[in-house]
């Protein structure tokens, strides 16, 4: 293998996420109904931030998400909506964080709980317009998630940096796909 082979497989290789990101978004977008599907994917991550700044373990980023995304879907499978699970556990969260002292701390960690609770009011409202109008609301939502995420990217904080990328890119594809879809439509 020559050098300039072995080092495209290598910068391929460290960009997994992105490719990983690109690959769910595009099978994703190939079957989006009305958009209100992808709620999930600005509130869910941002309490997951939240999580994994209360705790300051960014190396279990993405054993946090495993385990959040398998709550989301037990709950939908038992037909439970997991909007109220979320909202207590942003709750919960944000108070432990002030009292433990952790999201008092400056820089990211401060605008975790804010961050988190402004996506979370967020997702509530676009649940409570009309859908043609959630839907475009959705894809401002991921489009700023996919900001939050690139802010977490560079400053490689809070949670692991694959993570970021990988969240950020999903969120900008998906957000952009669905303006595209919902134009053509």
């Amino acid at each position: 293998m020559t050098p300039s082979v072995r080092s495209f497989g290598s910068a391929v290789g460290r960009r997994w996420p992105t490719w990983a990101a690109l690959a769910w978004a595009a099978i994703s977008l190939a079957d989006v109904s009305d958009g209100l599907e992808y709620v999930v994917l600005f509130v869910l991550p941002a309490t997951g931030y939240l999580f994994l700044a209360v705790v300051d373990r960014s190396r279990i980023t993405w054993a946090v998400v495993f385990a959040a995304l398998t709550a989301v879907v037990v709950l939908r499978l038992l037909d439970i909506d997991p909007w109220p699970a979320l909202a207590l556990v942003v709750i919960a969260l944000a108070g432990a964080g002030l009292i433990s002292g952790q999201l008092r701390r400056p820089g990211l960690y401060a605008w975790q709980s804010p961050g988190a609770l402004a996506f979370m009011a967020f997702g509530l409202v676009v649940l409570s317009v009309p859908t043609t109008v959630g839907g475009y609301l959705v894809a401002v939502g991921l489009l700023g998630h996919a900001a939050w995420d690139a802010i977490h990217w560079r400053a490689n904080a809070i949670v692991a940096r694959s993570f970021a990328e990988w969240c950020g890119v999903l969120d900008l594809v998906l957000g952009l796909g669905l303006l595209v879809v919902f134009v053509i439509r």
